[in-house]
């Protein structure tokens, strides 16, 4: 059986590109070496839709990441823009992906640069295994083994960095006087380390040290429960001083935010994606109380069902962090992500001080600071045989990364909570090549030299320019990592940060990992993590020495901030702030994306487009609906330009609104409703599929689960009806219309298996 698969994955190497390509260069100026000073601080945000339709595979499980054929949460950017003067200007963006390629960093740089250059741009991936594949310049992550229906499509690049670039300009169109703080607290019991066998292989101390009256595992105590939050309040122009509503929150948090089977076929934000709407949801009712709480006129309140301040979720050193869960399902993955959105509130509406403020209106009250400082530095690197000297040994010494990247055997394994089926089909026996002398000693390689067959051989098979970027802002330093460090591994790099950072006031420096950022290059291991070759080691590209180089790097960047001219120590290589070209290679090239043009427009089709049928589905714990409907192709239906499908008013066709979408987060001010709570699929309670084709159209299907406090929504609104909205100028798609007391029937066996399971339905 084994020779077998063998053979089928050797096979599958005739999918392998070879032609080289060129990431161009951009001619930027360099920052000089003055530290930066403190500055009026200007924020904006906006979000993008980057929800592909159907038809592409997910990215993250290897041969385990399947085609897609609906989605269960839109996938979102939250672009933030913050400045204190256009020169220190930068963009955060975080995003429902897996991770950030690196032609993706640099398709959306070519169209903001004139709002930030490649070097103050920083898009960081939540890290969900149930986003888009397909936008990865290398074959590693679009040839054979990278998902179940393989390749790379640059119309999947086009459409992610379009959208993102809008996001940008949108914050950047947003930008108003702001005022921020860093509240910098812990979250235990929320995750676990999922590799403590080489967690414990460092020998020594744990980092953190949990409270006394916790009771945990030696798997939920090996973790790094920092929690960081980033919050921004926008301030009246005039005086700069007075608390108007949120602009949003950035928080970092260190999990693997993957609770969704690997059964997944359905696009969705997990965990990370839970937790930034329900955060949503809250600021956008802080927003809704001061409005009416408000003594003096803010201008905002007269469109505040229009405000949306963002809450991007992101992660730090998560290489071995898993969250504690107790099912793979989407009401688990919200649950978790409740729970996560849980702790980043309490920093905010548990604060005694925040509440004051949010009386007296004054940011300064509760320690938002108007005036800081926002600074960074980026440096790229090309990682293939790259020297440096080590600081982690007692005598500094001389260093180098190994010639080429390899994966490991145990990376064919999967993580320990995610084993992938391949892991059936390779070779039992030890993940250690003991007789092994070379760079990568002691990895086994995977599949031995199948896999130079399978992926290749040369050093662009692999991705091997590494961005890394550092960016204070105020009292907080954070490194901007191309891959996912575990814990020990990211605390390495933040150690070397502020060993070399501080604050021109006395206050204490913090540093945090952003992970997952404007590239991917997989796991940053330390030396004896790497020596275990556990998953996370195996899947460390370059080496025992990946995480010290690391290091290295953010420590030049904390260096050249504070003011130290480091040009001689980076010889003929990148200097700071140049995003240079260079050679890459492309995996196969394939149509994965769904193109408009091999679809007839909505307004051609033969076939009508209408509901198909509409039934209630058993459920003990919510109101649950299914309807289907004939419509347009995935490439035709506007999933993405807004709502699609939506519950509206039988009398006027509005959209119903809730009070709650689910139960308010705690807070003085949990009973103010939130302007925001609309019952269509931007939110967690739509489950939409494409079934099949029906004539020339295609049956799509959604099942809506409502929560208590929609369904009362529901009750006082009278008559409802399910609609699927359409392009301009073409009717939408209704379902026949119900009240609370006069419900659709009861769904058959045949109309449950269909709306709960894959498959197709027959006409009628």
């Amino acid at each position: 059986m084994r020779r077998v698969a063998a053979a089928a994955i050797a096979g599958c190497a005739a999918l392998a590109a070879c032609a080289l390509h060129r990431m161009p260069g951009t001619a930027e100026p360099l920052p000089d070496a003055r530290r930066g000073s403190r500055g009026f601080l200007q924020a904006g945000a906006a979000r993008a839709d980057v929800t592909p339709p159907p038809g592409p595979s997910t990215f993250g499980l290897g041969p385990d990441s399947l085609v897609t054929d609906g989605y269960w949460s839109r996938l979102y950017c939250r672009a933030f823009i913050l400045e204190t003067s256009p020169q220190d200007r930068v963009a955060i963006v975080g995003c429902d992906l897996h991770s950030v390629s690196g032609i993706l960093h640099r398709r959306v740089a070519e169209r903001v640069r004139g709002i930030v250059p490649t070097s103050r741009l920083f898009i960081a991936a939540t890290h969900t295994h149930a986003g888009p594949a397909h936008y990865f310049e290398t074959p590693l992550y679009a040839g054979a083994m990278s998902t179940r229906h393989p390749g790379f499509d640059s119309a999947m690049v086009d459409f992610l960095a379009s959208r993102i670039a809008a996001a940008i300009e949108g914050a950047f169109a947003a930008r108003r006087p702001a005022a921020a703080r860093w509240v910098h607290s812990a979250a235990w019991q929320l995750t676990r380390n999922r590799s403590l066998e080489a967690f414990e292989a460092n020998g020594t101390p744990r980092l953190f040290q949990p409270p006394p009256d916790l009771q945990l595992s030696d798997e939920e105590a090996a973790i790094d429960p920092s929690l960081h939050v980033l919050q921004l309040e926008a301030l009246d122009a005039e005086t700069r001083t007075r608390m108007l509503g949120p602009v949003g929150f950035i928080v970092l948090f260190a999990m693997h935010p993957n609770v969704v089977t690997v059964r997944n076929r359905l696009f969705g934000a997990d965990t990370h994606g839970a937790a930034s709407r329900f955060l949503e949801a809250e600021l956008r009712r802080t927003w809704a109380e001061r409005c009416g709480a408000a003594v003096e006129a803010i201008p905002d309140c007269g469109h505040v069902a229009d405000l949306d301040p963002l809450a991007a979720v992101l992660n730090t050193n998560e290489g071995d962090i898993a969250p504690v869960l107790k099912a793979n399902t989407t009401t688990e993955a919200v649950r978790v992500g409740r729970a996560l959105a849980e702790r980043a509130w309490e920093t905010y509406a548990r604060d005694p001080a925040v509440l004051q403020a949010h009386a007296t209106r004054v940011a300064a009250d509760a320690g938002f600071r108007s005036a800081l400082v926002v600074e960074s530095r980026y440096l790229e690197a090309y990682l293939p045989g790259a020297t440096f000297v080590s600081a982690s040994t007692a005598a500094p010494k001389a260093s180098r990364l190994c010639p080429i990247a390899e994966l490991g055997a145990a990376s064919g394994h999967g993580a320990s909570d995610r084993p992938v089926t391949l892991d059936a089909l390779m070779e039992r026996g030890s993940d250690v090549d003991a007789l092994r002398d070379d760079c990568h000693a002691p990895k086994k390689r995977l599949l031995g030299p199948l896999q130079g067959l399978l992926v290749g051989t040369s050093p662009t098979k692999y991705p091997t320019h590494a961005p890394f970027a550092l960016l204070r802002v105020d009292d907080t330093w954070l490194s901007f990592v191309p891959g996912e460090a575990t814990v020990h591994a990211g605390a390495a790099i933040n150690a070397r940060v502020l060993a070399n950072v501080h604050t021109e006031d006395g206050r204490p420096a913090y540093a945090a990992v952003v992970g997952l950022a404007n590239a991917y290059f997989q796991y940053l291991t330390t030396r004896r993590e790497y020596a275990v070759q556990a998953y996370e080691g195996a899947s460390t590209l370059y080496g025992p020495a990946s995480a010290e180089y690391f290091e290295d790097r953010f420590a030049l960047l904390a260096r050249s901030m504070m003011g130290e001219n480091i040009d001689t120590e980076l010889g003929q290589g990148p200097k700071i702030g140049e995003a240079i070209a260079f050679p890459y290679e492309l995996g196969p090239e394939r149509v994965r994306f769904p193109r408009e043009e091999s679809a007839p427009k909505l307004q051609s089709l033969e076939e009508p487009r209408r509901q198909r049928g509409l039934c209630r589905l058993p459920s003990s714990q919510r109101m649950a609906l299914c309807f289907w409907w004939s419509d347009g192709a995935p490439a035709r239906v506007p999933i993405a330009s807004g709502p699609w499908v939506s519950l509206v008013r039988g009398d006027s066709g509005k959209t119903v609104r809730a009070c709650h979408a689910r139960p308010a987060l705690d807070s003085p001010w949990a009973k103010a409703c939130d302007p925001g709570a609309a019952m269509d699929d931007r939110g967690l309670d739509f489950e939409t599929r494409v079934r099949g084709r029906a004539g020339d159209a295609w049956l799509w299907s959604t099942v809506v689960r409502l929560s208590a406090e929609e369904w009362q929504s529901v009750q006082a609104a009278g008559t409802v009806r399910l609609r699927a909205s359409s392009v301009q100028g073409v009717a939408p798609v209704e379902s026949d219309a119900f009240r609370a007391s006069s419900l659709p029937p009861a769904c058959s066996d045949d109309e449950i298996r269909f709306c709960l399971h894959e498959g197709e339905r027959e006409r009628r």
